[in-house]
């Protein structure tokens, strides 16, 4: 993108910091000396999220591939060379960047299909929903299972035992009783 970009990458090292201020620092110095001038490229400081599972995958890589849309650079999307569709469709230069990656799994016609249509709110309302970190029995634990998920199939039936799951597997009872959308005095009388 012109001001920003995004990368949907899997680590097992916990550098990625260390990583994305070297890439930034290294392409703004090429950028700047090609182009003469001098100062800060990108919008705003890195940030990072965490995906929940392979389904939130999917998600955050449609939204990506489909970000040059959104702000009107291109109007087609297999058009723009800067993203992992383009290099899919063409094995463009940096196809190897896409070694051992998810989006491969799919046929390029499915990951067409799957990238030209377009996000319902709902979608986009996940994509930056991340796993909470909770400090549970003096340790720091990633809450990976969406809350929601307590509640998918069963909302009101089994209701008192999925709050009872929901709060023992690490959940806040006032995130269990804003999602739920009941008091928090109400929801400790159920735990």
């Amino acid at each position: 993108m012109n001001n920003h970009y995004h990368l949907l990458i899997e680590t097992t090292k916990t550098n990625i910091s260390d990583a994305i201020r070297h890439l930034n620092a290294s392409y703004s110095s090429y950028f700047n000396k090609k182009h003469k001038r001098c100062g800060h490229l990108w919008q705003s400081r890195f940030f990072s999220n965490y995906l929940f599972d392979d389904e939130h995958f999917w998600i955050v890589a449609k939204y990506i591939e489909r970000n040059p849309i959104k702000a009107n650079v291109v109007k087609q999307i297999a058009h723009y060379k800067y993203q992992s569709l383009f290099q899919y469709l063409h094995q463009y230069k940096h196809f190897d960047l896409l070694d051992n990656s998810k989006i491969l799994k799919m046929s390029k016609d499915d990951y067409v299909g799957f990238i030209s249509s377009d996000m319902s709110e709902e979608y986009m309302q996940k994509v930056y929903t991340e796993p909470k970190k909770v400090v549970k029995d003096g340790k720091e634990i990633m809450l990976t299972k969406r809350l929601e998920d307590f509640f998918e199939n069963d909302r009101d039936i089994n209701r008192i035992q999925n709050i009872k799951k929901a709060y023992e597997y690490g959940y806040s009872k006032s995130n269990i009783s804003k999602f739920l959308n009941i008091s928090i005095s109400a929801l400790a009388r159920y735990i």
